[in-house]
């Protein structure tokens, strides 16, 4: 019975981190279609976004695309790489979120 405890609650510790809230910087929304100048400019200075549908994330307004970086382990993180985005002329903010595993 115990070794088939210690594969379970591994199981469950990762469900679990990728269920909490993160940081996580977004950097623009737009409700007609992503903002591909912002995500082109950040990438070329080295900062890893994606562009999404709000709707996999909760804490986000819903129905927009965003330009949103990777889940960051701090908000020291965060704030470190929005410098590095205002450096290359991409303002931002820190948000809160959790990643959906599908949209609403």
């Amino acid at each position: 019975m115990f070794r088939y405890l210690l594969p379970l609650l591994c199981i469950a510790g990762l469900a679990a981190a990728q269920t909490r809230l993160s940081p996580h910087n977004l950097y623009s929304s737009t409700s007609n279609q992503a903002d591909l100048a912002t995500m082109q400019r950040l990438l070329s200075c080295g900062i890893a976004v994606a562009a999404e549908d709000s709707n996999f994330y909760e804490g986000l307004a819903p129905d927009f695309y965003v330009v949103i970086s990777e889940r960051l382990p701090s908000p020291a993180a965060a704030a470190a790489q929005l410098e590095k985005a205002r450096a290359c002329g991409v303002a931002g903010q820190t948000r809160m979120v959790r990643r959906r595993i599908a949209a609403d």
